[in-house]
């Protein structure tokens, strides 16, 4: 079961760096397209215009799951430096938990926000199923971390640097 989890994680890590190359590549494209039609043709585009910061969007938040996938999201382990090995991993299975129900709870809430956003904005109000996207699989790598046991940073002594 944990191996089918591992497998289903790095499946989602792949698409995501996919999609991560398609926004990448759209917004250089509409850049340019934006550039070259205002200073050559004189014709802004404003829906190219306005299709960039949500292109943004979804490079930062696939970027950031991604980030949680290898672990190298920010964290805050000043306290657990000084700490012993069993309350590291205490505090990892603590964490994991807590970030598997936070992103549940997120993941709902965000369902109505996307509904919200398409009986605003009708079919723009899709590009915002970015957040329940990332809240379900954020919530999914915690659950796989909460499973697979405190193989993370947090259960790890530091290594001395002299």
């Amino acid at each position: 079961m944990i191996h089918t989890l591992k497998r289903l994680d790095d499946a989602l890590a792949l698409i995501e760096k996919c999609v991560i190359v398609l926004c990448f590549s759209l917004l250089v494209f509409f850049i340019i397209f934006n550039i070259l039609s205002r200073n050559f043709f004189h014709l802004p585009s404003h829906k190219i215009f306005e299709a960039g910061p949500n292109l943004v969007l979804w490079l930062a938040l696939l970027g950031a799951s991604l980030a949680l996938k290898q672990q190298r999201h920010i964290r805050l382990e000043v306290a657990l430096r000084y700490c012993g090995n069993r309350i590291r991993q205490w505090a990892a299975v603590a964490v994991n938990l807590f970030g598997t129900v936070v992103m549940g709870i997120l993941l709902c809430t965000s369902l109505e926000f996307v509904k919200n956003e398409t009986a605003m904005f009708g079919a723009l109000g899709w590009l915002s199923i970015i957040f329940p996207f990332f809240f379900s699989v954020a919530a999914f790598r915690y659950l796989v971390r909460f499973a697979t046991g405190p193989t993370g940073a947090a259960s790890q002594r530091p290594k001395t640097v002299r």
